[in-house]
């Protein structure tokens, strides 16, 4: 098993709260970008399906409710 189904694995899961740098190559791997940053939110941007996710990281970690958007927004939910 690869390290990124094993990633995406974890986040089906919703754990209270996932690494950034883990959901960040998720992201990536997915086709999005980090076009911007300011203070502690990030967003990310697909530039093929226009597809938009602002994460805001504290002490390096996603909270779940971001989790859950992230699982909607890659279509991986059941």
């Amino acid at each position: 098993m690869t390290k990124q189904l094993k990633l995406i694995e974890k986040l089906l899961q919703k754990p209270k709260g996932m690494r950034f740098d883990e959901i960040k190559s998720i992201l990536e791997n997915a086709g999005f970008k980090n076009v911007r940053s300011r203070g502690s939110h990030f967003v990310f941007k697909n530039s093929e399906s226009g597809k938009r996710v602002i994460i805001p990281i504290h002490d390096n970690t996603v909270k779940k409710c971001y989790l859950e958007e992230i699982i909607k927004i890659l279509g991986l939910e059941d």
